[in-house]
Formats: structure tokens, sequence, C-alpha cells
């Protein structure tokens, strides 16, 4: 895990610095703290720079520094993620002929590209973006993983083309202008990325998951993109493969691709944890790990003792699985508070929702301190297996539309036992129900620079079609990032057994029954895991992220964003029109609202976009 940076650059004009200490390396220095290297190669009248910041995970040698160069010398590579079956891709590659100087998996992608050139990428399992540059044709590529898991921003700039892992320090380099879409698409709908190849800069873009960008090095640059994965194709072949398979079966099956890609994430040579949150998914990820890893550690986020979290059952299930659990449930002054908010904005380089990505920071601030570098975690769960509640009402209007009676009954009780047994949640998603009931999402109350946008997130589409649109636009892509920056600003990788390509694809192709039944969704992770999992936590209906209470608006938070904004008055004037009525809103009261909340962290994030990177924790 590690950052990366480059450019294809004209010779003649070489202005970007990649020095150690520059810009473009501090951005990322977090990402990789143990090791910073750049290599240039000239090409006709092309000067193309690779720049690499290491987080060494496996193969802590040298040997495995990069940007790593070819046997050959043809091949230049900077690569960030991991490959997790680089040991049975070595072993393929070695009885092709293949000699190997290191034990990483650096190396293997590097042979795996030589041998089988972009066919190797089909290959692949794991989270990974690399720029590669062909010596001998002047060609030069820019790949990432399936899901995104792993950043890769870009821009060209006067013909020329410069990338890296972090958009601040793309954006530093050259036109600053605000993207108010992607910045709209947050505060009206609920997601940031996955809105197109959208950043918070207009001229800064991501390489979309799965795809490949060829930049071939002529008089100029000719740029090719394509998308070398389709979800929806091999779900719909997973789905024919699944079709003449029992119930037993299904849950056999499961079972062995939940155990295979929470396995083959545990391979470090550096220690590793968990994340528990005391839910069906990160239990899960525990309750297998805990078989493979002796004295396993945990990291939660509240208290083992607090009645109204999920600690006291975080508490007793890590008893059951002997899991050392380390809490987080500090308490902070009101200048401590503020200053965790500022550190989470740096971290995240964007607008993020919310008050638990700010307890996610903290989760990782303690890992730090414990000095791992490995944290497992359960992202992905809800999605691939249909956990959210929106997705019983996918079903059951699916049903209804396709006239299939005793499956439209069976979703209308789970839907009924949901809401009876979280009633007390009804006024939570009360508050977010503009963003399903119209098709323009949510209304300001102070941001009226944010354009209208119209979608339709309870488009009308088959169960398994609305998971795919989580997955790619409305809810895996800024999860994803948010937990990126987070984990990566403590110099942390993170790993997610749920967003493993074969555990996707076949949860997604399982028949809509086997997600939602009984009134509970992932039915078939609860099946799969009811030897391993205790009753209290598969059957338990309510749903619960990090506990943040909103006192953390009232010890510090609120009067940090609140100091933030009324300090820059001048700036806040470019993006709301009234600024009586912006004061009127930022008092505490107002933003124990979480929409005022979210709209008060997005002004704050328009005024001072581009924060310098702090070097050190």
């Amino acid at each position: 895990m590690c950052g990366i940076t480059g450019a294809i650059e004209f010779k003649r004009s070489q202005n970007l610095n990649f020095e150690e200490g520059s810009d473009l390396h501090n951005y990322i220095r977090r990402r990789g703290p143990d090791y910073y290297g750049v290599e240039k190669t000239e090409y006709e009248g092309w000067s193309v720079t690779l720049a690499h910041s290491r987080l060494a995970i496996i193969d802590l040698s040298g040997a495995s520094h990069q940007p790593m160069i070819s046997h050959d010398d043809r091949y230049t590579i900077t690569f960030n993620g991991e490959i997790y079956n680089y040991q049975e891709i070595r072993k393929e590659l070695i009885s092709n002929g293949f000699i190997f100087r290191t034990t990483g998996d650096t190396e293997v992608l590097l042979r795996a590209w030589e041998c089988w050139g972009e066919g190797c990428l089909d290959k692949l399992n794991g989270m990974f973006v690399f720029g590669l540059f062909d010596k001998i044709k002047g060609e030069f590529y820019l790949v990432r993983d399936r899901f995104g898991v792993k950043p890769l921003i870009y821009t060209f700039f006067d013909g020329q083309l410069l990338f890296s892992s972090s958009i601040a320090s793309v954006a530093k380099q050259i036109n600053q202008e605000i993207d108010l879409e992607y910045c709209s698409s947050g505060i009206r709908f609920g997601f940031f990325e996955g809105y197109e190849d959208r950043t918070p800069f207009k001229s800064v873009k991501y390489l979309l998951p799965g795809s490949l960008m060829k930049c071939t090095l002529d008089g100029e640059l000719k740029i090719e993109t394509k998308s070398w994965y389709s979800l929806e194709e091999q779900v719909a072949k997973k789905r024919k493969e699944l079709e003449s398979l029992s119930s037993d079966e299904l849950i056999s099956q499961g079972k062995a691709l939940l155990e295979s890609s929470t396995k083959i994430r545990l391979r470090s040579d550096v220690p590793l944890a968990i994340s528990l949150s005391g839910g069906v998914d990160s239990s899960s990820i525990a309750a297998i790990t805990a078989k493979e890893v002796d004295h396993l550690m945990a990291f939660s986020y509240g208290a083992p003792d607090h009645p109204k979290s999920e600690g006291p059952i975080i508490n007793k299930f890590a008893k059951d699985k002997n899991i050392n659990v380390e809490y987080i449930h500090h308490s902070y002054t009101s200048d401590e508070m503020g200053n965790i908010y500022d550190q989470t904005m740096e971290a995240q380089e964007s607008p993020f929702l919310g008050l638990s990505i700010i307890a996610q920071h903290e989760v990782y601030k303690q890992v730090k301190a414990r000095n791992i570098k490995v944290l497992l975690g359960g992202q992905g769960g809800d999605e691939i297996f249909a956990g959210y509640r929106k997705f019983f009402v996918v079903a059951l209007r699916k049903a209804i539309e396709n006239k299939e009676v005793l499956p439209g009954l069976q979703y209308f009780h789970s839907l009924a036992l949901m809401l009876v047994f979280e009633a007390k949640q009804i006024k939570t998603y009360w508050n977010e129900k503009n963003r399903y009931l119209k098709t323009t999402g949510k209304d300001t109350s102070f941001l009226d620079c944010l354009p209208e946008i119209s979608l339709n997130l309870f488009e009308n589409s088959s169960l398994s079609d609305r998971q795919i649109s989580d997955i790619q636009k409305y809810s895996i892509p800024s999860l994803l990032r948010y937990e990126d920056r987070n984990s990566m600003y403590f110099s942390i990788e993170s790993r997610l057994p749920f967003m493993d390509y074969r555990l996707v694809e076949f949860a997604l192709a399982l028949p809509d029954l086997f997600k939602i039944k009984n009134g509970y969704g992932k039915w078939l992770l609860r099946e799969i895991m009811k030897k391993d999992v205790p009753g209290y936590i598969l059957k338990n209906r309510l749903k619960r992220g990090f506990d943040v209470t909103q006192n953390w608006v009232n010890d510090g938070v609120g009067e940090r964003i609140k100091s933030n904004i009324l300090e820059n008055k001048s700036k806040a004037k470019d993006f709301v029109s009234n600024l009586s009525r912006l004061e009127n809103s930022l008092t505490i009261d107002n933003l124990n609202n979480s929409n005022v909340l979210n709209e008060a962290i997005m002004l704050d994030f328009l005024i001072y976009p581009i924060k310098n990177p702090t070097l050190h924790s």
C-alpha cells in the first residue's frame, strides 16, 4: 500500500517538481512513509516521471522498493495496492520460465504484464492502481482496480499528463476551480464519488473503476480509455451458473468464498488487526480471522459498557472468540474536538457527510498508535448482500410490478417487520426521504450556489441492478474514499474481504429471496455464518454504524466549523447569497440537524479547499 504520482511532460518544458519534500511528494508522503523513489525516462520529445511513496507490507526489503524496473529494462511501474493472489500468479509465471528477485507482489504484477499484457488484469485479485511505461513502444498505461478501492486521480494540462493518489496535489498544480455539481450530488443525494469521473475540482478527474487509460507518446499524446472489467456482464454470467444450485449448495459456496476472500487478505509481513463494530459484516470477518490469527486484536469505536451502544455486544462477542478489543471512547476538550475535525478535513481532501467519518479517523489514529499496519474491515457487506433498508422497498416494488404474489408477500412481511423493530429510527429515515422521493434530492438551507441536478435513486430496476448502482455510484465509491483517506493518513492499509470480486459477483447473482427473507436483509450471509457468529448479532435487526453522538457538535466540532466559516466571510459570500441567513443557520442547535451540519462542512471545504499537508501526526 502506497502513494503514487507521476507525469508525462514535454522534454523542453519540465516544470513539475517530484523531488523529496516537494508538494507532489508531501501530499502522498503519509500514504507511504517507508521509502520514496523517483524514476525519469526520456522518450523522443517526452519526459516520463514515475514516483512512489512506499508503505512496506509484503517483502519489507529494499528489493521491493519502487518505481520498479523490469529485468530487461523495458518496463517501469509505480503501483499502489495489494495483489492478494500474488503467490498463485507467481507460481504460474515460474512455470512459464520467469525468474524473480523479490518475494513481493509488485514484481509479480510487473512480470505478469510482461507475460500477458493487459490480459493479466483478469487474473488479479486485489486492490490496485498503477502507472506503467513501456520504453520500447512509447506507451504509458494507467490502470485502476475493478471497484475503485484505491484512488487514481489525473489531469491533462497543456497537452501533458499529471496523475497522483492525491486530489489536492493535482489540484494545487493546475486550475483549482470547484466543480459545484460534484458538491451538489453530495448534499442533495448523499454521495460524492461515483458521480461520473468528477472530483471536487473541474479539471481534476478520477480514472473510473475497472478502467485502463493508454497514452501513446507521439508528436502529441494519443489517449485511449476503456473498461477492462464489466460488473454487469460478470453478474449475468454468474447468475446462470447459480440457477441450478440448491439452497444448501448456495450457502456452501458462499461460505467458501467468504472464507477464501478473508484468508487471502491475511497475507502480510507486518502485524494486522480487524475493525469490529458489532454488526453482522465485521463480526463475520472477525470470526473467520480469529481462527487463523493467534492473539487477534480488534479496534472498535465506542465504550464496552455503554448500554445504548454496540459496546456490550462487541465485548461479549470478543470474549467468545478470544479477541482483544481496543475501544476508542476518549474524552476531548473543545479544542481537541475542533482539531480532530480539521485533521479529518485535511485527510479527506474533499467534503464529507456526518460525524461518523471523524470517528473512523480516530479509529485509524489509535491503530497507528498501536503500530498496526494492516486493518481488515466489513465495508461492502450491505451492498453486496442487500443489507440496506432501501433494498426491501426495491424488491417489493419489483415483485408487485412483475405480479409475483408469493415473493411480494414475503418482501412486504420483511419490510413490515423491519419497520416495527426500527420504529425509533423513523425520524432518521424521514430526514433522508427527499434523497429518494424527489428527483432533485434534498433542498439546501443556505448553500444556494449548488446547482440542481436530477437523479432517481429509486430507479425502476431489479434488486441486483440497484445493488450494482450502489457499488458503482450511490454508496461504495464514497465509502471507499472515506476509508482510504482516513486509513492512509495514518499509513494504515485497509483490507476489505467483502470487496473481493469473486464474492461480489456471487452475492449479486443470488436470487432475491436469498437476500431478503423473514424480516432480514443479508439473509444468505446470516445463514453462512450461523455456526460462527452468535444469534445475538445475527438476529439483531437494529442497524447502527459508529456510535457517534451529536454531543460532538456541542462539544467542539460545531464551534470549530462555525468559526472556520465566519472568520472567512469574504470567501463565504462567494457561495451564499444571504450572509445573515448563514449566520442564523450556524447555531449549535441548528448544527445538530444533520442536513445543516453537512452543508456547513461543505461550505467550510469550499472556503478553503486545498490545505497544506501535515507531515507528522
